[in-house]
């Protein structure tokens, strides 16, 4: 997969608007954003359960505490696709999934619900146990590259390569990843062209690319074969932009070209291995 610059160029190129002035990069990684939304729906809707997208989570639970946050990266509340516990505290491979049970039945049948932002478990856990969760993530939105770490003193950065197009890149965003896809929240910024400060510089680097947004990433991780269509339909959108105020992203992509993609992970599931935990009427030590 190419980069969003590598991207962007290839469009602009296309479509005749490498000129200065014609069109911006920031507009066009917020039109790629756009697209590459939309396709991450389509593929969800034409199967839920693919695993592309799956991620596991390893946790414990804390005696006394039944409600933890969902990951910062799920696609949705909805996106948990299994929930197990290892009795033996992760001494073994054997995870047992959970049942999921509803709100109402909470502190009477043995297993988790989702409410807000949580996961909660019923009922209340007595002892330290492993848990493991598989849930659909989200793909991380695109950035173009906004600058580099100059240097690192306390948790102030001096910018190094600032690009050139950006003229002001944090007022995109009150979150910036650096060398991962993970961001930190921008504390303040004494001059954002010069120096910022985040919350944390633990594991930072000089030479780590700043991007813009709280989940970002450089390169885009739907499949490689989706990239002629996030350039396609780039294209279709710095035309339409060029004729018409007035377009909708549903329509930069062909039926053909939708079903093409949908292909890609119509088969592509999997299927639980073992039942969900339904026998047991409390957390076991």
């Amino acid at each position: 997969m190419l980069t969003v610059e590598q991207i962007i160029t290839k469009a602009k190129r296309s479509t005749n608007t490498t000129q200065v002035g014609s069109i911006s990069t920031l507009l066009c990684m917020d039109y790629l954003n756009r697209i590459q939304s939309y396709i991450e729906d389509q593929l969800y809707l034409v199967n839920d359960e693919n695993d592309l997208f799956i991620k596991d989570y390893e946790f414990d639970l804390v005696p006394g505490q039944d409600a933890y946050s969902l990951p910062t990266d799920i696609y949705a509340k909805s996106s948990i696709d299994t929930i197990a516990v290892s009795f033996l505290n992760g001494l073994s491979n054997t995870f047992l999934p959970l049942k999921k049970v509803s709100r109402k039945q909470r502190g009477f049948t043995f297993g988790y619900f989702v409410q807000e932002n949580q996961i909660i478990f019923t009922p209340r856990p007595t002892s330290t146990l492993k848990m493991k969760m598989s849930y659909q993530r989200k793909i991380p939105s695109l950035s173009i590259v906004a600058a580099t770490v100059g240097s690192i003193a306390s948790s102030t950065i001096t910018l190094a390569n600032l690009n050139s197009e950006v003229t002001s890149f944090l007022s995109e965003s009150n979150y910036v990843c650096i060398g991962s896809k993970s961001g930190l929240q921008v504390v303040s910024e004494t001059n954002p062209l010069t120096t910022i400060t985040v919350s944390d510089v633990t594991s930072l680097a000089n030479g780590n690319n700043i991007l813009i947004g709280k989940y970002a990433t450089n390169v885009s991780e739907l499949p490689d074969e989706c990239e002629k269509y996030l350039i396609s339909a780039l294209e279709r959108m710095i035309q339409y932009r060029q004729s018409s105020a007035d377009f909708n992203v549903s329509n930069l992509l062909t039926s053909e070209e939708l079903n093409a993609i949908k292909e890609v992970f119509a088969d592509n599931s999997y299927d639980d291995a073992k039942p969900p935990v339904t026998e047991w009427q409390e957390w076991l030590p």
